[in-house]
Parts: C-alpha cells; structure tokens; sequence
C-alpha cells in the first residue's frame, strides 16, 4: 500500500484509491487460489550477484563516454542515436556533464567544437542525416585542430530512409565527409564490450590527436540487449593532453608529429587562437602561399600518429584458412554463429572494428586466402571498396544485406554454404 501511494503520489485521490481497491481484489483472489491449492508461491533468498549486467549498445557508448571523461554532450534527437542523448541527460547531474539539445544538427556540432575550444570534452550524437548537416563543421574541426567525438546510429537512407531501422550506409560518410584534407579516425564496434572500450578511448585519441573521431553503430546495435560481464576499468586513464600557455606559446606550432601543444584559455598566459580562415602557428589568419603548403603538411601529418595507434582487426577461427570472411561493426555475432552453424573447414573469420585508418597488416591477412567474402549490412559494399582504395585488393564476392531487417543467422549461413562449397 505504501508503494502504491508512492508511486501515484502526483495524482488525484481518486486514481491512488482505485488501485489500492485493485490491489485489495487482486489479493483477496490469490488467496482463495492458494487456499484451494491450484497457485503455490515459494520465496527463495536472493543469491550472490553475477557480476554481470543487462545492457545495450545505447548504454554501452554512454558508459564509455563517462569513462572517458565526456563533460558536455550537444545533439539533436534523432534515431537510432537519441539513447545515448537521453542516456547522458538522465546521469548528466551524477556525472557532471553539460547536456543540449540543440535546436539542429548544424548547432549541435559547432557547440560541440566551442566546448571542447574552452576545455571540455565533448561529443555528438546523431543519424546519417544529422552528420550530413554537421560536414561543415567537421571540416571546421579539422582546420581549427580541435578534437570532437561523433557518435552516428546509422539507419537505412537515403533520406528518411527508414527511421526505425537498421543498416550500415553511412561508413563513406563518415570517412569521407567535411571537405578538404582532415585526418580523422573511424571505429565500428561490434559488441557492447567494444562499444564501451572504443568510445572511451575515442576521447583520448580525439585529443592526442586534435582530430574528428567517429564512432558507427547502428539500430541493430544500439537496442539489442546483452547479459555480459561488468566492464573492466581498472587500467582506464583519461589523458587530456593540455598544456599550460606561455607568453610566446603558439596554438599551431609546427612539429614533426604534426601535434601542435593544445592550450585552452585560462590555462596559462598565452593567447589561444583559432580561426576558420587558413592561419599562422599564432592562430592569426593569413593569406600566405608558402605557409600554406607548410600548415597542412603540418596537419597532414597526424596521419602517420594515427596509423600507429590503430586496433588490429580480430582473427577467429583456423590461423591456416583457405577461405576469410570479412566483416565490420554489428556484422560481427551474425557472421561468428553463422559459421558456426555452416561447419565450413578452413575458413576464418576477420573482424574490423577500427575501419579507419586500415591496419598495415590487412594486406596480409586477405593474399593469404584462396577466397574472401565480405557481409556488409550496405547495397554496395562499402568497406569492401574502402579495402581495394586502400591496399589494392578487390573482394569480389559480397553478402550484402538491406532490407532495414538485421539479416539473420540462418539467411547468412545459407549463404556461406552457396558461395563456399
């Protein structure tokens, strides 16, 4: 009765009384049934906790992203990606981060670059729509040096496309999109313990870096449900990468990595400065032709620093195989059940969840096999093209799949067994 009272304490008398009567009837019945012996009910003591936990990939990007020290969120609702907004929004108080709703996506990003200007460690989280809308200020990210986090759900397009569904069209997007040169890094996560790994360590590469990281899930990931074990985060560092200005500090910096030494203003003497224009290591802006070859060679160069810190795609299955299926992002429990079920000798499965820049060993990995497969959740093959542009070897063969459905286990295995045997 109490609860009850609790639970409906912001309504009128007349709502708490007719359910405390329900709850009286619906007493009154179960003890007529137990009485009679048809329901028995046994209460038994709650045992040691699992260690484990239920969650989502929504959840998971979340989590990750408190872990890594993410203070300030700026989105723009839009699905699948709107639970990690509301996620944040509902721990912001406990966990002392600024959250907005911004009034579009265009908004959302350039409150995100002015965030994380002044200090903090900020991301955005949106749909393939909202990160076409946001180009601009990607390309705003990457000449200002400013590091931003992009979390995109992806859904069937183009367009509306299908809002509440799932597909995995947006990966040109995100490694192609804001125009000019930008280093960046794209990672795919396939299971909610990457997710949460990933997007922690997103924040950290985002400021080592002073790159645009993006994160790809999509709706299949971001609301699938998972028991898995509590995350480990005992060896999880936050590491800013600030340094205290000078009188004579210069925001740009020329350096062999490319990595200029990051201040932000107040911390130290030092002026600060950014601007959209092409500028000097000051930050003034400048309209110079042999500076300019200088400061984006100067940025280019992160690229080298990125290509070392890129995680190594996952190898299950035999290490000697004739045949390699490739897959990204949520593609990643179908494709490990699937062969499973399909019983293929010989054939292994390799699994990107970092699928920008390309491991130097994925060469490697594909010459060695007499055939390659990539499933893709995506009408072209995506990161099967993104494979040749970069290391020259074509995938012929593809499962794509597109029907704003995951595709299933079963449908994939059948598949397999076409094209394998």
């Amino acid at each position: 009765e109490e609860l009850l009272r609790e639970k409906f304490s912001s309504k009128s008398e007349e709502v708490v009384t007719s359910n405390l009567l329900a709850l009286e009837k619906g007493m009154g019945l179960f003890r007529e049934l137990e009485a009679s012996g048809r329901v028995s009910v046994e209460v038994q003591g709650r045992g040691k906790a699992s260690g484990e936990m239920m969650i989502n990939g929504s959840d998971a990007v979340s989590l990750g992203a408190l872990a890594g020290g993410c203070d300030f969120i700026s989105s723009y609702p839009m699905s699948p990606a709107t639970g990690v907004l509301t996620f944040m929004a509902r721990h912001s108080r406990s966990h002392g981060v600024a959250v907005e709703q911004a009034e579009d996506e265009i908004a959302a990003i350039n409150m995100a670059l002015g965030a994380s200007y002044g200090g903090a460690r900020a991301m955005v989280s949106t749909s393939g729509g909202g990160l076409s809308l946001m180009s601009e200020g990607v390309s705003l990210a990457g000449i200002t040096e400013i590091p931003v986090v992009l979390h995109i759900g992806q859904r069937p397009g183009p367009a509306t496309g299908m809002a509440t569904r799932t597909e995995q069209g947006d990966l040109n997007l995100a490694v192609f999109c804001g125009h000019g040169d930008i280093p960046r890094a794209v990672f795919a996560p396939g299971s909610m313990e990457r997710a949460f790994r990933l997007t922690f360590e997103a924040f950290n590469l985002a400021d080592e870096f002073q790159v645009p990281v993006f994160i790809l899930t999509d709706q299949y990931l971001l609301n699938s449900f998972y028991n898995v074990p509590s995350f480990d985060i005992k060896d999880l560092e936050v590491e800013r990468h600030l340094v205290e200005s000078g009188a004579d500090y210069r925001r740009y910096e020329v350096t062999e990595s490319g990595v200029s030494p990051r201040s932000v203003p107040g911390l130290g003497k030092g002026f600060v400065g950014t601007d959209s224009h092409e500028h000097d290591e000051v930050g003034h802006v400048q309209e110079d032709f042999e500076l300019r070859p200088r400061m984006v060679d100067k940025r280019q160069r992160k690229r080298g620093g990125l290509l070392e810190r890129v995680f190594e795609p996952v190898l299950s299955g035999p290490e000697s195989y004739r045949n390699l299926v490739v897959t990204w992002g949520s593609m990643y429990h179908i494709v490990e059940e699937a062969l499973q079920k399909a019983r293929l000798d010989g054939t292994a499965h390799l699994h990107f969840d970092q699928v920008f820049p390309l491991h130097p060993g994925t060469a490697g990995h594909l010459e060695k096999a007499e055939k390659v497969i990539a499933v893709e959740g995506n009408a072209t093959g995506q990161f099967a093209d993104l494979i040749r542009r970069e290391t020259g070897f074509l995938i012929e063969d593809r499962i794509l799949c597109y029907s704003g459905l995951q595709v299933s286990v079963e449908k994939v295995a059948e598949k397999l067994l076409e094209m394998l045997r």
